[in-house]
């Protein structure tokens, strides 16, 4: 009767999300089993790219596209923390030059910041509106042009770079403009 009861397996679930459970066995050792130890592991575990149960779910305007992009993470933020997400989920239309984390890295060492208090800076709405400008404007629309920036700012694109910041990808579209990925933050 006892290697009958150890035999036995006894399952109990607990729901954490709809995306994620645990389950509790009695352990295989018998001498553990009598002293009632439970293994823990976990079952399925999902992680949210927006839209999933639980996550933000983003639209297909310049802000969604970069705040889904693991990548852009830091530039998405910046955007929040700089009271620009309105401008890039508006109708726009717009055009968006998005630094990847790398690049926010390079721009925290520059001026001697961490991540966190680059996003606390009081330069962020300006350092982010650098970025944006009216418009949807492909690469072949910018060449030889200056254009005038979201926060005032005059930025020339020449010979595939914008104020010297080369394109890593460019003529991304998405339903309110187009995004340009490049490989710095943009200085004005």
């Amino acid at each position: 009767a006892s290697n009958a009861r150890h035999a036995r397996t006894h399952k109990m679930a607990f729901a954490l999300s709809k995306t994620a459970s645990l389950v509790a066995t009695p352990k295989a050792s018998s001498k553990i089993a009598r002293r009632g130890a439970v293994v823990v592991r976990a079952e399925k575990v999902a992680h949210g790219k927006g839209g999933e149960e639980g996550g933000r779910s983003f639209a297909n305007d310049a802000f969604g596209m970069v705040a889904k992009n693991a990548n852009y993470g830091l530039f998405a933020a910046a955007v929040t923390k700089g009271g620009h997400e309105g401008t890039m989920t508006s109708p726009g239309p717009i055009t968006v030059f998005c630094p990847n984390d790398d690049a926010f890295g390079d721009l925290c060492q520059k001026i001697g910041v961490s991540k966190m208090d680059l996003m606390n800076d009081p330069r962020i709405p300006a350092i982010v509106g650098t970025h944006i400008v009216q418009g949807a404007l492909t690469l072949a629309d910018m060449e030889g042009k200056t254009l005038t920036t979201m926060a005032g700012n005059s930025i020339t694109v020449s010979g595939g770079a914008v104020n010297g910041v080369s394109f890593k990808k460019n003529d991304i579209k998405v339903d309110n403009g187009i995004v340009h990925a490049v490989n710095a933050v943009i200085s004005p």
